[in-house]
């Protein structure tokens, strides 16, 4: 069996949350959007727009961003018109208070008749307007709620209804421009500049054009400049809006990287402690983290502060519960970030494992979790990272794998001798399982978690108790990734997974109809047939979904090729172990599937060990009369495309 790689699933190249959700592809609903921002609304005095942030990949060669722009109205201190500043005047100011209290009573009493049940939302947040359905017999209508924005984007207007204040916001933000709000970026007065970098928050939310029109008007780079403002204000609606211009656009974010503003984000992270600007410098840091060219400038620069600032700190014990000194929210974006830079180089995978505190926060958290609620993002991220962290974790950690020169001779003798075997002998049953004591350390830090037993068990508990596909198959690869090796410590993960009664969880993992999950447990089960020793166990868990699983391909299911080819083997390899219970799976539809995939050129990569098992089916003395009691012929079995396909997989030469 090929050695595991990481799998390119339609979660490894995740698509940006903004507007759809990566993982799963589906788009957030008008509702649910509205439920989040009322949520948001509870938390904090600012306003936006958002959807929950989801899971990022799991494969070291691709990624992208989690974190989605946001259409939020950031309220400051000050109120003033998009082209002057505002005015001192006592009844101009009155009116600005005005319309702030009645906005804050609407939004209360909104707040309060979803909470008691009497509304329900129907669509998002834009523009300032929230359009709601009644639910109340006493209403006949639609509702419209307005909520009136503090951002110094909205020409604040002196009117005696809420709606001509609306029109007033909606005829001022028209005004503006993108060029307009960049130049507002270098004005000398504060205020000026939080009013362009609002107006360009709100521009990027959902307009690629928008974006690149910041990029060439030069905007990016003073956007980075006012992040390092002391006003706080000024850093959330900055960051803020830099998240949104960096999202899908990965020119925007070579400028980032190339005007020093990774730097100046990580700065400004670890000396502010608030956490409307801790989650948009976090959100920010996602997006970014998709770009390949930025992962080794960000692990270098933010790795060790990201996990010292948040990661460490969350998960501090304190009575034997969470000590939170960091939004969930903000946690979830930063190991989203991190998980998106697990997927890069062995340099920064290195880096990673070495960081103090960054393997034990994730175990620790997802052990917290494990009960109260095994679907949680953040559990899925953390699970991603181990699994990246355990891709060739032998071959590049290998001071914490060393082994005697005899225990290394054993274990290449048990390979010598079965080697060239159509089918494993039966007195491999009785070969002396290998032991490595470090693998149970009671006590284990850092890398030497990521082969721990009780990680191994935390592996399997998540496959019983998660719902995440997305969690399944990172549990499945990081357990892939330690038994894929030909060597030592391969045999010792494949015993320890059958000792703690792993089979009957993997092998269930084979009915979903998940692909990528399909194709890695199914490598998974490959790599761990290769142990002699377990093969009699591995054979009566695994056979009978195998065989079920080859007994239903359909020409139809060329995209399944791969995972074909490695079930054909597991078959090849398992299916003589155990003769009397296997000969029960060899019925007529598993064979003719076998030979209609066996002269499928269309299988590029399957088609030559299915017609090498057919063969290897004839060839064995025991199955051989079995299947010509069942009426079956030799043609079957042997013939040109077979035979062929035999000398390939075995490497015999063809005379």
């Amino acid at each position: 069996m090929d050695e595991s790689v990481l799998s390119s699933r339609h979660m490894s190249p995740t698509e940006d949350t903004s507007l759809v959700l990566p993982s799963d592809k589906k788009q957030c609903t008008g509702q649910q959007r509205m439920m989040q921002q009322v949520n948001s609304i509870k938390r904090s005095k600012s306003k936006k727009v958002k959807n929950d942030p989801v899971s990022s990949p799991t494969s070291p060669a691709t990624s992208t961003e989690y974190s989605e722009p946001k259409f939020q109205f950031s309220p400051t201190k000050q109120n003033f018109s998009l082209y002057s500043r505002s005015s001192t005047n006592t009844s101009r100011w009155q009116s600005i208070r005005e319309t702030n209290n009645t906005m804050r009573r609407q939004t209360h009493r909104f707040r309060q008749s979803i909470s008691n049940g009497l509304t329900e939302p129907n669509g998002p947040i834009m523009n300032g307007q929230i359009t709601v359905v009644s639910q109340s017999k006493n209403l006949s209508r639609a509702a419209t709620v307005q909520i009136v924005s503090q951002s110094p984007v909205v020409k604040m207007v002196r009117s005696k209804s809420d709606s001509s204040s609306i029109d007033g916001v909606t005829r001022a933000m028209a005004d503006m421009t993108l060029e307009k709000a960049v130049e507002c970026l270098t004005h000398s007065e504060e205020y000026i500049q939080l009013r362009g970098a609002s107006f360009i928050q709100h521009q990027t939310f959902s307009q690629a054009k928008a974006r690149q029109e910041v990029r060439q008007l030069g905007g990016i780079h003073s956007l980075i400049r006012l992040l390092k403002s002391d006003n706080l204000q000024m850093q959330q609606t900055v960051a803020a809006a830099l998240r949104n211009v960096v999202f899908k656009d990965a020119e925007n974010k070579i400028q980032v990287l190339s005007y020093g503003g990774i730097k100046v984000i990580i700065d400004l992270l670890q000396s502010k402690n608030v956490t409307e600007t801790q989650r948009e410098l976090t959100g920010l840091l996602w997006n970014l983290s998709s770009a390949d060219d930025l992962k080794a400038e960000l692990n270098k620069i933010g790795l060790l502060q990201l996990t010292e600032c948040i990661l460490v700190p969350y998960t501090q014990d304190s009575d034997s519960k969470f000590y939170i000194s960091t939004e969930p929210e903000v946690f979830t974006n930063t190991t989203a970030c991190i998980r998106n830079l697990s997927c890069s180089s062995e340099t920064d995978r290195i880096l990673m494992r070495n960081c103090p505190g960054l393997i034990d926060s994730l175990i620790k958290y997802i052990k917290a979790k494990m009960e109260l609620d095994p679907n949680d993002k953040s559990v899925e991220n953390c699970v991603c990272i181990l699994h990246n962290l355990s891709f060739q974790l032998d071959e590049e950690a290998p001071e914490h794998f060393s082994i005697t020169d005899a225990e290394t001779q054993k274990q290449k003798a048990n390979e010598d001798k079965n080697k060239n075997s159509l089918f494993s002998s039966k007195s491999t049953k009785i070969q002396k399982e290998l032991s490595f004591p470090a693998m149970d350390n009671p006590t284990p830090n850092g890398v030497s978690w990521l082969y721990n037993r009780e990680s191994l068990q935390l592996y399997l508990s998540l496959l019983t108790s998660s719902h995440s596909e997305a969690t399944l198959e990172a549990c499945c690869g990081a357990l892939q990734n330690l038994t894929a090796s030909k060597n030592f410590v391969s045999t010792v993960m494949s015993q320890a997974i059958v000792n703690l009664k792993g089979l009957p969880l993997i092998t269930s993992l084979l009915n979903s109809t998940n692909q990528n999950l399909q194709k890695t447990t199914m490598s998974l089960l490959g790599n761990m047939c290769r142990v002699s020793h377990l093969q009699a166990n591995i054979a009566k868990a695994v056979l009978p979904n195998v065989s079920s699983y080859l007994s239903s391909v359909t020409p139809s299911m060329v995209e399944f090729d791969e995972t074909i080819a490695t079930a054909c083997r597991v078959m090849q390899t398992l299916i003589g172990v155990e003769p009397e219970h296997s000969k029960k799976l060899l019925n007529t539809k598993l064979i003719m599937s076998l030979s209609d995939l066996s002269e499928n050129m269309t299988f590029r990569k399957s088609r030559q060990p299915a017609g090498a098992f057919l063969y290897s089916l004839w060839v064995h003395k025991y199955f051989h009369n079995m299947l010509k009691k069942q009426g079956m012929i030799k043609d079957t079995f042997v013939n040109t495309v077979t035979s062929a396909s035999y000398r390939i997989v075995f490497g015999i030469p063809i005379r």
